[in-house]
C-alpha cells in the first residue's frame, strides 16, 4: 500500500518594494526615517525585500530614481515627500500596472497612485487646544510657508476657541526665515507657537530660547516627521508638544494590503479622482505628544478634546 505523500509547503515570494527617498535618505530626522521605521516594522509581519534610492533633488532626478525601481520589477514603489509629485505623475502614466505610493500628498488622480495623507484640520485642533491651555498672554500664534496651510489655521483657530472664546490667534505665512516669523509674533506678544512649515525649525527655537533668555515665556508646538531640529536637554524645556503623524503606520498598513495582493484606494476625493488614504485621530495616524509639564497636566482635557476632533472633517 502506498503511503500517502505530504503536501509541499511553498514560503510566499517576499514582496519586492521600492522606496524613493527625499534628499538625505534615512537619518534625516524626517519622512525618509519615519518612512525607513516603517519598513522595519513590516518586515518583522510580512515577506518584504526593499529596493532604495535616494534622489540629489531634482525633478529629473527623482523621476530617473522612479524608473530605475520600475525596471526592478518592484511593486509598490513609495515615493517620500509631495516633492515627488511631478516625477510620480509620470512615471506612473507610463506604467499604469504599477502601483505608486506617494507620502504627505493628494494631488495625483490616478487609480495606481496611493495617496498618504494626515488630517492636518485635527491635528491643528489639537494643537490649537494646547496652545489655548498653555498661554498666559492669550495671544498665540501659527506659522506656515504659504497660505496653503490654512487647513492647519482652521483647526488650531477652533480648537483654540473652543476653550477661550477670546483668544487671539496670530497667523503668519511668507518667504521670510522661521527664525524672523518666530520673532515677529513674539514682538507682537505670542507667548505659545504652532510651527508647520516643513525642514529643520532650529531658527524657531533658537528664537524662542533667546526669548526665554530675555524675560519672556514663549512655547514651540512642533510637526513631527515635517520638523526636525538637534535637541539639548536645555532647549527641549521650550517645547511644549509635538503634533505627530504616524508615517511608520500608513507605510505598514500599505504593505499589508499589498502582501495580500490588494491596494489602498479608498477615495479622497471624489471629484478630483484620488484615492489613497487619509490618517486621523480615530485610525491612529495623527497623535499628539506631550513634552512640558506645564501641558501634561491638561493631559485630560486634551484627551476629550481629540474626541472631538477626530470628528471633524476637511
Amino acid at each position: 500500500m502506498l503511503s500517502p505523500i505530504a503536501p509541499v509547503a511553498y514560503a510566499a515570494a517576499p514582496l519586492n518594494v521600492g522606496v524613493a527617498y527625499d534628499t538625505g535618505g534615512p537619518g534625516d530626522h524626517s519622512f525618509d526615517d519615519a518612512v525607513a521605521q516603517g519598513l522595519v516594522m513590516a518586515k518583522k509581519r510580512y515577506p518584504i525585500q526593499v529596493s532604495a534610492t535616494v534622489t540629489i533633488g531634482s525633478d529629473a532626478d527623482r523621476e530617473l530614481r522612479l524608473r530605475s525601481l520600475v525596471t526592478k520589477n518592484c511593486d509598490p514603489i513609495i515615493a517620500v515627500g509631495s516633492s515627488y509629485a511631478t516625477a510620480v505623475r509620470n512615471v506612473a502614466v507610463d506604467f499604469p500596472s504599477t502601483q505608486f505610493v506617494i507620502i504627505n500628498d493628494a494631488s495625483i488622480n490616478m487609480i495606481n497612485v496611493t495617496s498618504l495623507v494626515f488630517s492636518e484640520n485635527q491635528g491643528g485642533y489639537l494643537a490649537g487646544v494646547t496652545a489655548a491651555l498653555a498661554t498666559k498672554t492669550g495671544r498665540i500664534g501659527l506659522i506656515g510657508a504659504t497660505s496653503k496651510n490654512s487647513i492647519y489655521e482652521k483647526g488650531f483657530t477652533a480648537g483654540a476657541r473652543d476653550v477661550k472664546k477670546d483668544i487671539t490667534v496670530d497667523a503668519r505665512y511668507g518667504t521670510d526665515s522661521p527664525g524672523a516669523l518666530t520673532n515677529s509674533l513674539i514682538s507682537a506678544g505670542a507667548d505659545v507657537i504652532f510651527i508647520t512649515t516643513v525642514g529643520s525649525d532650529s531658527e524657531a527655537l533658537n528664537s524662542v530660547i533667546n526669548a526665554n533668555k530675555n524675560g519672556s515665556k514663549v512655547g514651540l508646538i512642533l510637526v513631527e516627521p515635517d520638523q526636525y531640529v538637534t535637541l539639548t536637554a536645555s532647549s527641549k524645556k521650550f517645547i511644549l508638544a509635538s503634533l505627530v503623524k504616524r508615517v511608520d503606520r500608513a507605510i505598514v498598513d500599505v504593505l499589508a494590503e499589498s502582501s495580500s495582493g490588494r491596494t489602498v484606494i479608498d477615495v479622497l476625493d471624489s471629484s478630483a479622482g484620488i484615492y489613497g488614504r487619509r490618517y486621523g485621530i480615530q485610525n491612529g495616524g495623527i497623535e499628539l505628544s506631550l513634552w512640558s509639564p506645564l501641558v501634561s497636566r491638561y493631559r485630560k482635557v486634551i484627551n476629550i478634546a481629540a474626541v472631538k476632533a477626530a470628528k471633524l472633517s476637511l
